[in-house]
């Protein structure tokens, strides 16, 4: 009896290490690049501009960017967030060859009759972890995919990032109580992270204010019933940024001339968006913003979601999205 247990044991561990993979490293936005110096300068004029979006924050900052590393430095970058491989099948360089070498008798066919070029693996090697292989037969070929499909190849490298972002955020604990008793009291919450409490709350006034420290981050919740009876748009956003900030905020301004408008996706629901910068009209204060409002069927009410980030010093992309990331958890119905 007591072998049998200690061989069912041993057999688990067996398992369990087949199944275990490390977490990724790195940086959430570098994507750590393998590809031969020829190859590299051929593809990086067309390939960067669709990948390689910015921000300001007030600073410009890079969503994402491509950092190169060599074929001796692979063990060392292979579990990264981010890593793409880019090669030829005609190609005779070492990253080409190492290429050659590690792919599947699939992937070769389907290069090889040119039905697919951009490959991506979730998780492949690490949790949280974006792998991919761009693979063509020619180096032509290879640049006339990047021209017409460069979207996709942002596409995947940006849903990796929310993906990671979002098991980032929530793999701790969560504050259930305070999203439940929101919830219970006004009618909409959202998934909170474990570090977000409730600063203030008018429910005379709909507003509501969330917020987190180190560094100071800022969720402000306005809403009013209907929404179809006045015009809600991008003028009317930024008029009630503005009274918001007049009222809680220490009278803080917007700066409109860095103002961009954008339709963002929630879960099938499409909601309007603004991200620009605020800025104090005495104090040595400012920072970015991302600002959400859309009418939702299930309360009848038009919502404003606004988040400001105070960092000064520090980057702040990656802490705005994930800002933004905590607003998308938004929810009226269960």
């Amino acid at each position: 009896m007591k072998r049998s247990i200690i061989f069912l044991l041993a057999a688990l561990m067996i398992v369990s290490c087949g199944k275990y993979k490390p977490l990724a490293g790195g940086s959430d936005i570098a994507i750590m690049t393998l590809a031969s110096d020829a190859l590299w300068e051929s593809i990086k004029e067309e390939l960067a501009p669709q990948v390689e979006y910015e921000i300001r924050t007030p600073q410009i900052e890079q969503l994402f960017y491509f950092s190169r590393f060599g074929i001796d430095e692979y063990e060392q970058y292979r579990d990264d967030k981010l890593v793409l491989l880019a090669a030829t099948l005609d190609g005779k360089d070492p990253v080409s060859l190492f290429v050659q070498n590690s792919i599947g008798e699939t992937v070769r066919a389907q290069v090889g009759a040119g039905e697919r070029i951009f490959f991506h693996e979730y998780d492949k090697y690490a949790e949280r972890q974006t792998y991919m292989l761009l693979l063509a037969n020619t180096r032509e070929e290879l640049l006339d995919y990047i021209r017409g499909n460069g979207d996709r190849i942002y596409q995947v490298i940006n849903q990796g990032f929310l993906s990671s972002q979002f098991k980032q955020l929530y793999h701790t604990a969560e504050e259930k109580e305070v999203s439940e008793s929101l919830f219970k009291r006004l009618g909409f919450s959202f998934r909170l992270p474990h570090d977000y409490e409730i600063i203030y709350l008018d429910t005379a006034r709909h507003i509501l204010q969330l917020g987190c420290a180190r560094p100071q981050r800022n969720i402000i919740v306005y809403w009013r019933d209907g929404g179809f009876n006045k015009v809600i748009d991008q003028e009317w956003a930024l008029r009630m940024k503005y009274w918001l900030m007049q009222n809680l905020m220490d009278k803080i301004y917007v700066e409109k001339s860095y103002a961009r408008y954008r339709t963002v996706e929630w879960g099938g629901m499409f909601v309007n968006n603004i991200r620009g910068l605020w800025g104090h009209p005495t104090k040595l204060l400012g920072g970015p913003f991302s600002m959400f409002y859309f009418y939702d069927g299930v309360t009848d009410r038009t919502y404003l979601i606004d988040c400001m980030i105070f960092a000064p010093g520090q980057s702040k992309a990656v802490y705005l999205r994930q800002m933004e990331i905590v607003a998308s958890t938004f929810y009226t119905r269960k």
